[in-house]
């Protein structure tokens, strides 16, 4: 009785055994829809921050952006970003739209942005933390980051 039991479990295992064999293709060739360029390979992900109009909170808009624009200087690339403004119409733009960048400058993990005049005109000094705050959280996301220092025209700016 028990080398019945052997002989079926054994002839179980060789039918499962040839079964799974069968079903695996182990050369698949997978073929992609369309080309991939080089110009979709230098793509990256960047989050920037910006206001949300119904809640007035922090929020995040992702974007895809050339590589290559944050090789040259990361910190100029994001912040001219923000400048531009968010692609949601949920949200509204942080800093001021004819704000320059005068000068970015990278030490000791803090990044010193010095912008124009324009960044704190007839801006109250709560939304000036607001503008800080979502600067600070889209920068920190580079990992060598672990503060900033906003300058208007060269002067700190008091919040």
């Amino acid at each position: 009785m028990q080398k019945w039991i052997i002989a079926i479990i054994i002839g179980l295992i060789a039918i499962l055994g040839i079964f799974i064999v069968l079903n695996v293709d182990i050369e698949t060739e997978y073929v992609p829809e369309s080309e991939v360029e080089e110009t979709e390979l230098r793509n990256t992900i960047i989050t920037l921050y910006f206001v949300d109009k119904e809640t007035g909170a922090l929020a995040k808009e992702s974007r895809l952006i050339d590589s290559k624009e944050l090789l040259k200087n990361p910190y100029k690339a994001l912040v001219e970003k923000l400048i531009i403004g968010p692609e949601s119409e949920k949200n509204e733009r942080v800093i001021a739209e004819n704000t320059k960048i005068l000068d970015i400058k990278f030490e000791k993990g803090n990044v010193t942005i010095n912008f124009s005049k324009e960044f704190s005109e007839d801006i109250e000094n709560e939304k000036l933390q607001v503008s800080k705050e979502a600067i600070y959280q889209t920068l920190i996301g580079l990992t060598e980051v672990s503060g900033i220092k906003i300058l208007v025209e060269g002067r700190e700016v008091e919040i």
